[in-house]
C-alpha cells in the first residue's frame, strides 16, 4: 500500500512568490538605502460580531464622527466611512471585488482574479485553485474566503446552464406556461412538498418549472440535484457494466488526528499539542 506524506517544512518547499515580493533580509545594505517599504498583511476577525446589533454599530460610528475636543484620543481617532451603494456590486469581471472584501489577503493590491491587465487570461476557477496552493496558506485559513468564492462559482454555473436551457426550443414552448405561475402557486407547492403530499400532476406548469430547475441543478456542484444526477450515472454504469464485486473506499486514518481524538473524548489541549500525545 502506498502512503502519501505531506511535508510541512518551509525550508524544503520554495515559496511560490520568490522574486515577486522583495525580501528585506536578502541584502540588508540595500534595504536600508532603498525607499521600498515591505508590507506585512495583518487583520483581526471578530468572531462574536454577530451579537452586535446594527443600532449599536451606528451609535458607535456617530460617536466617533463627533468632533469633541473634550474627549480622549480614542474618541477622536480617524475612521473610514464606506457607505453602502443602492446598487449591488458587479461580480462579473470585477477585479476590485475580492480586493475590497479581503484587503488582508491581497495585501499588495495585486493578484486579483479576472484582471484584464494581464497579458494571459486566467479563468476564475483556475485562479482560485492557485490561490489555495499558496505556501503561507492564508487563503485556506480564511474563515469566509472559500465560501464566498464557492458561492460565486455556483451562481456562475447556474446562470450559464440557465442561459443554455433558455435557448432550447422546448423551453421556448413552455415559457408561456411558466409565466402564468404566481407566488401563491409556488408557495402552495412548497407547503405540500414539506408535508409530502405534493403531486406533480396537479399543476402541469409547475411540473415543467420543476423539471427545468432539476435539469439546471443537476450540473451545479453541491446541490441536491447534482447528487441525484451522480446517483443516476452510477445506476447507468452498473446497468451497462454490471454490479462490481469489490467496493474499495480509501479513507485516511484518523487515529492520529487531534480533532478526531478530541471529539472522541481524549483529553487534549488543542493549543499545546505534543507529538507524543498523538
Amino acid at each position: 500500500m502506498l502512503t502519501m506524506e505531506q511535508k510541512i517544512g518551509d525550508e524544503e518547499i520554495p515559496p511560490e512568490r520568490v522574486g515577486y515580493v522583495p525580501d528585506p533580509l536578502a541584502d540588508p545594505t540595500e534595504s536600508t538605502n532603498s525607499d521600498t517599504m515591505p508590507i506585512s498583511n495583518s487583520g483581526v476577525l471578530d468572531v462574536n460580531g454577530s451579537t452586535v446589533t446594527s443600532d449599536e454599530i451606528k451609535n458607535y460610528v456617530l460617536r466617533k464622527m463627533k468632533n469633541d475636543k473634550g474627549t480622549d484620543q480614542m474618541d477622536t481617532e480617524s475612521i473610514y466611512v464606506i457607505p453602502h451603494s443602492s446598487k449591488p456590486v458587479n461580480e462579473y469581471f470585477n477585479p476590485k471585488l475580492l480586493l475590497g472584501l479581503y484587503p488582508t489577503l491581497f495585501c499588495y493590491g495585486y493578484e486579483s482574479p479576472e484582471d484584464k491587465s494581464r497579458s494571459v487570461e486566467v479563468k476564475l476557477r483556475e485562479h482560485i485553485r492557485y490561490l489555495f496552493s499558496y505556501d503561507d496558506r492564508r487563503f485556506e485559513t480564511s474563515h469566509s474566503f472559500i465560501f464566498v468564492v464557492f458561492n460565486l462559482l455556483q451562481r456562475r454555473d447556474t446562470c450559464f446552464h440557465a442561459q443554455l436551457i433558455a435557448t432550447k426550443p422546448y423551453f421556448q414552448a413552455s415559457a408561456q406556461e411558466i409565466q402564468s405561475l404566481n407566488s401563491n402557486d409556488i408557495e402552495m407547492a412548497f407547503n405540500k412538498s414539506q408535508n409530502n403530499i405534493f403531486s406533480s400532476t396537479s399543476n402541469a406548469s409547475l411540473h415543467k418549472l420543476l423539471n427545468h430547475i432539476k435539469t439546471i441543478g443537476g450540473r451545479i456542484m453541491g446541490l441536491t440535484y447534482s447528487r441525484t444526477a451522480l446517483r443516476t450515472r452510477i445506476h447507468a454504469l452498473i446497468y451497462n457494466q454490471g454490479l462490481p464485486s469489490i467496493f474499495l473506499t480509501l479513507n485516511p486514518a484518523d487515529i492520529h488526528s487531534p480533532v478526531a481524538l478530541y471529539f472522541a473524548g481524549v483529553k487534549l489541549d488543542l493549543d499545546n499539542i505534543q507529538i507524543e500525545q498523538l
